[in-house]
């Protein structure tokens, strides 16, 4: 007997663009060894496997690998399941239907908010388990510049500079003067193991001001070798990691934040995250991610 499977653009409101994930069902019989060469048959930056929870008020147990290893917590697997399974459990409903779930995944229990509107794309948030854990040591400008290809005076902005902070799993955050900077990044290999590895992030999230849009956001580009990914169109766990870079360098007297974060669109699959911060005494209290996500297919493995 088969394993039913669906594939989702995620962070997206058009089928074909966003961050492509896999989601396995029934998934209990399966090996770690089986879901991480099915993830690598996939080809996406992650595929999620769901098993029966553990925790009785969870509604699945949400497994996600990369093409490389099994990771505890990523956004673009938590939104779109969670939209698939508020989309499956309200399938006959024809009006508007706002639901609450738990994922059960390695960091914990997350919980998520899934918006069903008959005729208009699903949204999901999720409030982050756990906030950010910022690293003070960083890698140095020269190194990680010319890992990019780019040169030292494009690094930085305004009072950003490099930073490193985490949510499970570790990112160097790379500020960047403009688009066009951001359009040039190229990773360049000779030199990425010695400016990222003695620090051992899983990826590099460049990012500079959203120049294009009236409203406060950021446009961003993340690579991430070791897993398999050479480049990610949305990056949720980035996301959520990058609060701790609002906190630093954006925050001022604000009691709640909210931005946009554009990715994607240098591999022509634009994605659209929303990232709300709620403040206490000038720390993040609550991190929210949301997005949209697409139902493209859905068939049967073997």
């Amino acid at each position: 007997m088969g394993h039913k499977f669906h594939i989702i653009d995620v962070f997206t409101k058009e089928a074909y663009a966003g961050n492509q994930l896999a989601v396995v069902e029934a998934a209990d019989d399966l090996s770690d060894e089986t879901m991480l060469a099915i993830t690598k048959e996939f080809g996406f930056s992650e595929t999620v496997f769901l098993q029966k929870a553990e925790n009785p008020i969870a509604s699945a147990k949400a497994r996600i690998f990369t093409p490389a290893c099994e990771i505890p917590f990523a956004g673009h697997p938590t939104i779109g399941t969670a939209i698939l399974l508020g989309e499956i459990k309200n399938a006959e409903t024809n009006s508007a239907v706002d639901q609450l779930l738990l994922l059960e995944e390695g960091l914990g229990l997350v919980r998520c908010a899934v918006g069903i509107v008959p005729g208009e794309v699903t949204y999901a948030e999720f409030d982050s388990p756990v906030m950010p854990v910022r690293h003070e040591i960083v890698p140095e400008m020269d190194l990680v510049a010319d890992s990019l290809s780019i040169g030292c005076v494009d690094v930085g902005f305004e009072n950003h500079k490099i930073s490193s902070a985490e949510v499970s799993v570790r990112f160097i955050f790379v500020p960047v003067r403009n688009e066009a900077v951001l359009n040039r990044v190229k990773p360049d290999f000779s030199y990425w193991e010695e400016a990222f590895e003695p620090l051992q992030p899983v990826g590099v999230f460049v990012y500079c001001r959203d120049e294009g849009s009236a409203k406060p956001g950021f446009n961003a580009r993340m690579f991430a070798p070791d897993l398999g990914v050479p480049e990610d169109p949305a990056t949720g766990a980035a996301a959520v990691a990058f609060a701790s870079v609002i906190e630093r360098y954006d925050l001022g007297s604000h009691k709640f934040y909210e931005t946009r974060i554009e990715q994607g669109l240098a591999m022509g699959r634009p994605s659209l995250m929303k990232l709300e911060i709620e403040i206490e005494e000038k720390k993040a209290r609550t991190i929210r991610l949301g997005g949209h996500a697409v139902r493209v297919a859905e068939g049967t493995l073997y």
